[in-house]
């Protein structure tokens, strides 16, 4: 058995012993001391950190061509965002003769028109990867002027993300598509988040829809779209209610890990690709369970 096989049971073991038996939407926050003495994060940095992430600051608004690199450079992290961005493909097909615009929101250092030709890519600030500046909480389109509406990795960077489901709900054709890749409040994503001492942070348990953090990046709630869409799914329903939630699609197990993200290299050679993908698709049945992220899937009523 290869190191990356054995990791991947290994975790999936820890995953299942650590997994409630209760629903997911219901299931509590997994407490973590805030002392957490198995956190190991600044010490893999230190050893194994990408030479382009030491120092830098990730709210500068300059660090997106830095990240555009480390993506360039890293097969295994450009293989993962491709498969991201075909999370949003049936939803794409499926509202080819709607007319209007594909819209990316918070485009990043991210290649979505690699997938997407016709995208139109914002974000909040001037960016070279950017067609155009947009506030995701004052989206600068006409009523039912859009078709789809794409966010990998945002929702729960945006301040007031209800604010944003309500542009998304008013600039959507009906018929409409909105689709986001979002962290999944599972036990791995929490664990990984904790001990790797991330940048971001999970809290379940907040009363209200608010992302406390000012900042682009750094101290983001990664628990914000379950909140939203699980925990307070009545909510949701009640107060957007032309907007449908489809589906919810767990995925994303360990490959995340083995990339090294924006901020290490990768930790295993490029050429485990194949075993990745043999990997994650031999464990899809445990995807709701062990997935560090999800797909939400919304159409426009």
């Amino acid at each position: 058995m290869d190191i990356l096989t054995a990791t991947a049971f290994a975790v999936l073991g820890t995953a299942v012993v650590f997994r409630w038996t209760r629903p997911l939407h219901s299931r509590p926050s997994i407490p973590f001391p805030e002392n957490n003495p198995i956190k190991i994060g600044s010490f893999v940095k230190k050893i194994w950190g990408h030479p382009l992430a030491k120092n830098v600051d990730v709210n500068d608004e300059n660090t997106v061509v830095l990240h555009r690199r480390i993506l360039q450079a890293k097969p295994l992290l450009k293989d993962l965002y491709l498969r991201w961005y075909a999370e949003c493909l049936p939803a794409y097909e499926a509202t080819k003769n709607l007319g209007g615009e594909v819209v990316e929101i918070g485009c990043g250092a991210g290649v979505m028109e690699e997938v997407f030709p016709d995208i139109l890519k914002t974000e909040a600030v001037p960016s070279p990867f950017s067609m155009k500046v947009v506030d995701a909480m004052n989206l600068d389109f006409k009523d039912e002027s859009l078709r789809a509406i794409f966010l990998i990795g945002v929702l729960h960077h945006i301040p007031y993300p209800g604010k944003f489901l309500a542009e998304a709900q008013r600039c959507l054709k009906p018929g409409g598509r909105l689709v986001m890749v979002e962290p999944h409040n599972s036990f791995l994503q929490r664990f990984l988040c904790k001990v790797l001492e991330h940048y971001e942070f999970f809290d379940d348990e907040i009363p209200d829809w608010v992302n406390g953090s000012q900042d682009r990046m750094t101290n983001a709630n990664m628990a914000l779209p379950w909140v939203i869409f699980m925990r307070d799914r009545a909510r949701f329903d009640k107060e957007f209610p032309k907007l449908k939630l489809l589906d919810v699609h767990y995925h994303t197990f360990i490959s995340m890990v083995v990339t090294g993200g924006m901020s290490y290299r990768q930790f295993v050679p490029s050429f485990f690709l194949p075993l990745l993908h043999l990997t994650e698709n031999i464990l899809k049945p445990f995807m709701p369970s062990i997935g560090t992220m999800m797909t939400l899937d919304l159409v426009k009523r």
